[in-house]
């Protein structure tokens, strides 16, 4: 009778365990979805003129494939890869605005920007700031980005809002 107990039990915990390892895989494949996405093309038409067309598509904050740099899409983590030339280019990039430098502001500056479909960027805005020009560096910075691979979702690429959150700290 013990026997049977402890084998109900040890079914139960498993079937729990399994429960719980489902859900975690089923939430890392699901989308997150924003809203709606306005974006325009720009084309020349047959009178020679440019044109623009207004596009509204879904805005994703998460994918199954996210947007990475290119030459990233082929390393064993492709998003971690990503980070790191993020971080690399952060680095030797952002400069401490003199302005920030004298008021000695500190903080983070938190930017969010949308990888469109075919990797370039739109839609960059500073979603939280300190000033001091930070913000404005930041902003620098996200327009001298190079192209994304663009994200995935269900074999088609979908535009992807990044954050983007740059600390900015003075040295004692």
């Amino acid at each position: 009778m013990n026997c049977n107990k402890f084998i109900l039990v040890l079914v139960y915990i498993l079937l729990i365990i399994g429960k719980l390892i489902g859900q975690s895989l089923a939430s890392v494949n699901r989308p997150e979805i924003i809203g709606d996405h306005f974006d325009t093309i720009r084309y020349i038409n047959s009178n020679a003129k440019e044109d623009f067309h207004l596009i509204k598509t879904t805005l994703y904050k998460r994918v199954e494939k996210m947007p990475v740099f290119a030459g990233c899409e082929t390393d064993l983590d492709p998003e971690e890869c990503s980070k790191k030339r993020l971080i690399d280019l952060l680095y030797n990039h952002i400069k401490y605005p003199v302005e920030a430098k004298k008021q000695r502001i500190q903080g983070v500056v938190y930017a969010k920007y949308v990888v469109r479909t075919d990797g370039s960027l739109t839609g960059i805005r500073i979603e939280r700031g300190i000033g001091g020009g930070c913000d404005e560096e930041v902003i620098q910075f996200i327009n001298q980005l190079p192209k994304y691979i663009p994200g995935y979702q269900d074999g088609k690429a979908v535009p992807v809002q990044v954050t983007l959150p740059v600390k900015f700290k003075l040295m004692k």
